[in-house]
C-alpha cells in the first residue's frame, strides 16, 4: 500500500470518527442546552417559574413561543428544584374534558404524566424528590415520583374547545396547580 493510499485512509478514518463524535455530541447536548434555556431562561424568570407554578396566556394565532403552539390548549408550567429538597405539587382541576401534567428531566426526558383519565376525580398530590436522595417521609395522601435529575419542568396542558365560553372553568381549574418546596 502506497503513502498517499495510507494517509487517505488515515484522512477518512479521523473525517469519520469526528463525524461520529459531532453527531453524539449534538444528540447529547441538544436537550440539555434546550431544556436549560428552557428552566433559566427569561421567560422562566420573568414568570418566576422556580418551585412555583406559572400560568401562560391563552395561545393565539400571534403566539410563537414554542412551534406551532396549539389553540386549543391552555399551558401552565413550573420548573422544580429539588437541590434543597422535594417539591410537591398539587392540583384539582376537576374538569370532565382532557388535561394531564407532564414531568421532564433536564434532559428533556418525559419520565412522570398523570391525566384526567388516570386521576378521575381525585386530587393530584405528588412528592417529587431526586432520584439519589434519601427516602423523605412522604406525606399522607402524596405519590412519590423519582425524578432522575435534580432539575426539570412541569407542564400541565388544558383542553379548551373555545376560551372564551369555557373560560369561566378552565381558568379556576388550571390554577389549582401548585409546584412548592417541600
Amino acid at each position: 500500500m502506497s503513502s498517499s493510499t495510507t494517509r487517505r485512509m488515515v484522512s477518512v478514518c479521523v473525517f469519520l470518527v469526528a463525524v461520529v463524535a459531532i453527531h453524539l455530541l449534538t444528540i447529547w447536548a441538544a436537550p440539555r442546552l434546550i431544556m436549560q434555556i428552557l428552566m433559566n431562561g427569561s421567560r422562566s424568570q420573568a414568570l418566576n417559574m422556580r418551585n412555583n407554578a406559572a400560568f401562560s396566556a391563552p395561545v393565539t394565532a400571534a403566539s410563537r413561543d414554542v412551534v406551532m403552539p396549539s389553540p386549543d390548549m391552555l399551558y401552565s408550567m413550573c420548573v422544580f428544584d429539588l437541590s434543597q429538597g422535594p417539591v410537591r405539587v398539587t392540583a384539582n382541576p376537576q374538569l370532565k374534558s382532557y388535561w394531564s401534567i407532564a414531568l421532564y428531566a433536564a434532559n428533556s426526558d418525559n419520565f412522570f404524566v398523570i391525566n384526567d383519565k388516570q386521576a378521575g376525580d381525585a386530587q393530584v398530590d405528588l412528592w417529587l424528590s431526586a432520584a439519589d436522595a434519601n427516602s423523605s417521609t412522604v406525606p399522607a395522601g402524596s405519590k412519590l415520583v423519582r425524578s432522575p435529575s435534580t432539575q426539570g419542568f412541569l407542564l400541565m396542558r388544558v383542553l379548551t374547545g373555545n376560551y372564551q365560553t369555557e373560560k369561566s372553568v378552565v381558568e379556576p381549574a388550571r390554577r389549582t396547580l401548585r409546584c412548592a418546596a417541600g
